[in-house]
């Protein structure tokens, strides 16, 4: 069976994975990283794709590439990215291919896991699909008549950039105020539960330890959970307003906070619309966990290079 090689660079963290052709992960490794110089990204990256291809037999066919930010996949050039400050125009298809010599293909990683979810996860066998990640950042990848929608320009999706209040004045990455993304971020979530004196516990505290507490009874993080769904189902009404998607596909960290962050989003979708609940697109978790990135990106180059 052949092989492909998937690798997703995010904000903190950076993936490899081999895939099989029907989408199974043989083998995946994962390092967190500074989110710094492309150089750095380049030796944590090759390192990964090593240790993944020593685990399976043969030598993938293709890489496929999901970084967060804004990529002109043609060219496979990353053009800046808010959650990686210092990129501009980073030549990465040109970098990585030096140093891992397969056929190469770069795509924004909300796309990729759009693409995963899409062919092999909750979005499986629907006409059209909205796949949003929420972890460091917000994004989200547009699947329109089995295809992935890009935009003109390659950059639609940018869903966490939507302006939802003009009078914010809470800065996003992006440098804009008033996105929707500063709302619903793994950081925002965090910021609900802790006070100033505890943002020490920060770094260790996960949405799904949030999601716990919230389980638990803990009425401050349950009522964080609920805000940020609410913010979320802002977001959602937006999308459906502009797209009518068959379903919506909820991913990334902060999904792991559970039901109550859903059922918040849901209702607020359901508060926002004048539509009967049956006309409106289902929302739902992902299903392939932190794998969809890489999972997605090995299925884009299988598919863009059986072409």
């Amino acid at each position: 069976m052949a092989h492909y090689l998937g690798i997703d660079i995010g904000g903190t963290n950076i993936k490899a994975a081999v895939i099989a052709e029907d989408g199974g992960v043989q083998a995946f490794a994962e390092r967190r990283w500074s989110g710094g110089d492309p150089s750095e990204l380049v030796s944590v990256a090759v390192k990964l794709a090593d240790v993944v291809i020593g685990q399976t037999d043969g030598v993938p066919i293709a890489c496929g590439v999901g970084c967060a930010g804004i990529v002109a996949h043609k060219q496979g050039i990353v053009r800046r990215s808010p959650n990686l400050p210092t990129w501009r125009d980073v030549r990465l298809a040109e970098i990585l291919g030096r140093k891992i010599a397969l056929p190469m293909i770069v795509d924004n990683d909300a796309n990729a896991a759009a693409y995963a979810e899409y062919m092999v996860g909750a979005a499986r066998g629907a006409t059209s699909a909205v796949v949003i990640t929420l972890g460091t950042g917000m994004g989200a990848g547009i699947v329109l008549g089995g295809s992935l929608y890009r935009g003109k320009h390659g950059f639609a999706g940018e869903v966490g950039h939507m302006t939802v209040d003009m009078s914010s004045l809470t800065p996003c990455a992006c440098g804009a105020t008033g996105c929707l993304e500063p709302l619903v971020s793994a950081g925002s979530l965090v910021s609900r539960v802790l006070s100033g004196a505890e943002r020490d516990e920060a770094e260790s505290l996960t949405a799904r330890d949030i999601g716990t507490r919230a389980a638990g009874g803990d009425t401050v993080a349950l009522a964080a959970v609920e805000e940020l769904g609410q913010a979320l189902g802002v977001g959602l009404a937006n999308i459906t307003a502009l797209l009518d998607p068959e379903i919506i596909v909820i991913g990334g960290g902060v999904a792991e906070a559970g039901r109550p962050l859903l059922d918040a989003a849901r209702d607020e979708l359901v508060r926002r619309t004048s539509r009967c609940r049956e006309d409106l697109p289902r929302v739902v978790p992902a299903t392939l966990g932190p794998a969809a990135g890489v999972v997605g990106a090995a299925l884009l180059a299988r598919d863009e290079f059986k072409r």
